[in-house]
């Protein structure tokens, strides 16, 4: 695919190409075999990070291109009112970059004035204006947890509380019908939402909705907003490995993913109003390779979306690094020792590489690099794919770059019915989930959906 002039290219990675690959473990891999000096920093701030592009999106806010890239995210939200623009640009002036501290501290207090904005409001009757700041303070918390990875500080388990609190209080205030659930799960459970679509006939559709890596699914609101305006129910969980499971009871993310969809799709039929029939499944980001699993060895889920697609994520992980220093995985596997010590040293000078490594880690329930990518090799669907059966919509931005490619694999793969919707440049609308483009985003898919579903 041809990129046009001035977008990100072989020779000049995007942000997520650069922390997943020349810097991260490039870098690591040269250094165990004593290569140190040929790799040169490229950033007087954060090493790794450049060299940047001059694309639209590549804003250039914090002076860390992996913090800039999750403010965009955030400068999205204000299109369906979980963010204003004022609130996130003068939030990101406040940000050092490549200081976890300092993502957490600076949305952690604007979270808390727009939260006392909101009381004030309600406290005077205000109940609109109160609940339309309650939605924005909410995100604000769920922002400060995204690039914050210290499990031992108090505050992340109250800001995590906080952002569900404040969530529900927003909807009451704001009419939508959204119902708290915890799903029995292996002996907890997960957090979860059902969203109530007022429009919906007395037997619909309902979407089964979870996020990646590191987004909640509360702030995925163009498609939850989206699908109930639509007559379509949603519900929303936290998957082990995200959001509240995570941080509420540090579930890890597991490769058989039927199992954390099972439970839910479970709770799903038992709900007045759900056709049983037409239970749609939904993964964003790394959820992109987590549904399709799912939705092969789950035989209720009728249609799986996958935004983007990904056939194999531990392709789309090793294939950053390998494009930069091909025999790093070779590395990995005949001297993990070696391995681990390379990528812990260069994470105990370069902050993004130390954050990935922590939030990894975290995530994947891993101690050692060479533990986590063993524990990454199992995310593949390769050898599963063609259990699938149920259609698939895969939704893929020209610009994508977490898993760039993966899309058109999963799609070649796929045997039964199936769909490529694109998100070009063209339609300022090229990158990751639709990242800042989610009026498009919304549109499209729910046009697609009522014409299919």
């Amino acid at each position: 695919m041809l990129k046009p002039e001035g977008e990100p290219t072989a020779g000049r990675p995007s942000r997520r190409g650069v922390l997943m690959g020349a810097g991260l473990f490039a870098g690591g891999a040269a250094a165990a075999l004593g290569l140190r000096s040929a790799l040169a920093p490229v950033s007087k701030d954060v090493q790794g990070i450049n060299p940047r592009s001059n694309a639209w999106y590549d804003i250039r806010l914090t002076g860390d291109g992996l913090m800039d890239n999750q403010v965009l995210w955030f400068l999205g939200h204000a299109t369906h009112g979980q963010s204003d623009v004022g609130d996130v640009l003068e939030t990101a002036s406040r940000i050092q970059p490549g200081d976890e501290r300092s993502w957490f501290d600076a949305w952690t207090q604007t979270a808390r004035r727009v939260h006392g904005h909101a009381q004030n409001a309600e406290s005077k009757g205000h109940l609109l204006s109160a609940g339309q700041a309650y939605a924005r303070a909410a995100n604000y918390y769920r922002a400060a947890t995204m690039h914050y990875t210290d499990l031992e500080d108090p505050r992340t388990l109250e800001v995590t509380r906080q952002a569900a609190t404040t969530f529900e209080k927003s909807n009451g205030l704001l009419s939508y019908d959204v119902q708290p659930l915890a799903i029995p799960y292996e002996g907890t459970t997960l957090a979860a939402y059902f969203v109530r679509s007022p429009h919906a006939k007395p037997s619909a559709p309902v979407i089964l909705l979870h996020q990646g890596l590191h987004a909640w699914p509360e702030e995925t609101k163009w498609v939850w907003e989206g699908a109930t305006r639509r007559g379509y129910h949603v519900l929303m969980f936290h998957g082990p490995g995200q959001g509240r499971s995570l941080r509420e009871h540090r579930l890890s993310f597991r490769p058989d993913w039927e199992k954390a969809v099972s439970p839910v799709v479970d709770a799903a039929e038992r709900i007045s109003g759900v056709d049983p029939r037409r239970i749609l499944l939904m993964g964003l980001s790394f959820g992109g390779a987590l549904a399709p699993r799912a939705a092969a060895f789950e035989p209720r889920i009728a249609l799986c979306i996958a935004n983007p697609g990904v056939l194999s994520w531990w392709e789309a992980t090793s294939a950053h690094f390998n494009r930069f220093l091909p025999g790093s995985l070779a590395l990995l596997k005949s001297h993990p020792e070696q391995f681990d010590q390379a990528i812990t040293a260069l994470a105990d000078r370069w902050p993004t590489a130390q954050y990935w490594l922590r939030d990894v880690y975290w995530k994947h329930g891993a101690r050692s690099p060479s533990e986590l990518f063993r524990k990454l090799e199992e995310f593949t669907n390769e050898a599963i794919v063609d259990r699938i059966r149920c259609p698939v919509l895969i939704m893929e931005g020209e610009a994508e770059d977490a898993s760039p490619g993966q899309s058109q694999k999963l799609y070649d793969a796929l045997r039964g019915p199936k769909h490529l919707m694109m998100f070009t440049h063209k339609e300022a609308a090229p990158l990751h989930c639709q990242a800042a483009s989610t009026a498009l985003a919304e549109a499209r898919l729910f046009d697609w959906l009522d014409e299919n579903v």
